[in-house]
């Protein structure tokens, strides 16, 4: 079988993941636990949810643990308090690892891995696996683009990968 549609999702991914990790080498440290507009717009609190979304879909986490959530490195990222949140090194250790879990995950599939039927509990993402990744990629985005405004804000050009 073919990989040219697996070759693609991940080069997206790895586009995706290379723009998630120059945005935090970039990332002014002192900023990094500082709200940018109200408490919800933290930086390490956007890149944790970032990483550990990454985590749970990409590399596989929710499917492989049903307790995946509640065994996050730094709690889980709903309701989490700033106080709990990493500081810069400690998220990009966290996202080192997730980053290398993600693409084993990837490593692994084919086109007919792509091109499979999602389970019934997944429709709202589409028919097909590609439709997980296409949703995937939509909320990785998503954040990204939070967190480039937020570079913006510090006089810090966006990163794109």
């Amino acid at each position: 079988m073919s990989d040219l549609l697996a070759n693609d999702v991940r080069k997206m991914f790895d586009r995706a993941f290379a723009t998630v990790r120059g945005i935090l080498e970039v990332f002014p440290e002192d900023k990094f636990l500082e709200p940018h507009g109200d408490e919800y717009y933290i930086p390490s609190s956007i890149a944790y949810h970032i990483a550990s979304f990454i985590d749970g879909a990409v590399a596989g986490g929710f499917r492989k643990d049903p307790d995946f959530r509640s065994k996050q490195p730094f709690g889980e990222w709903h309701g989490i308090t700033r106080d709990r949140l990493p500081n810069k090194a400690a998220l990009l250790a966290y996202y080192d690892e997730v980053e290398k879990r993600a693409k084993e995950e990837l490593a692994g599939i084919d086109d007919a891995a792509v091109t499979a039927a999602l389970p019934p509990e997944m429709a709202r993402m589409g028919a097909t696996q590609l439709g997980a990744y296409l949703g995937w990629m939509r909320e990785i985005s998503d954040h990204t683009g939070e967190l480039n405004k937020m570079l913006i804000e510090n006089g810090i050009d966006d990163v794109w990968k």
